[in-house]
């Protein structure tokens, strides 16, 4: 059985297993808080749009956050989430390079 190819992205974390599944949904996570950039949103926004159970998307974006992919704020309690100049700039290499 021939392995198939994951789509590598710049979603690999370096202190986590990277498995195909979990490259997909970080990837989705970056593109959105990519186009999205000047804001900060909550999780549950990111979940909605992106069609990702909130659990899913809260695990991934911690994960991302020990990477300092995204960074995160509090406001009256709930998680506001931002990406950072880094994810930025290897989301957008990431694109450049598949023509999207």
């Amino acid at each position: 059985m021939s392995k198939e190819k994951i789509d590598r992205s710049e979603a690999i974390l370096r202190k986590k297993r990277n498995t195909k599944k979990g490259l997909q949904m970080r990837n989705k996570i970056l593109m959105y808080l990519y186009e999205i950039s000047d804001e900060r949103v909550p999780t549950s926004r990111i979940a909605e749009n992106i069609g990702l159970s909130y659990t899913i998307v809260n695990y991934h974006l911690k994960s991302m956050f020990n990477e300092e992919v995204v960074e995160k704020s509090f406001i009256a309690r709930k998680s506001f989430w931002k990406i950072t100049g880094y994810g930025q700039q290897t989301i957008k290499k990431w694109l450049e390079k598949n023509n999207l």
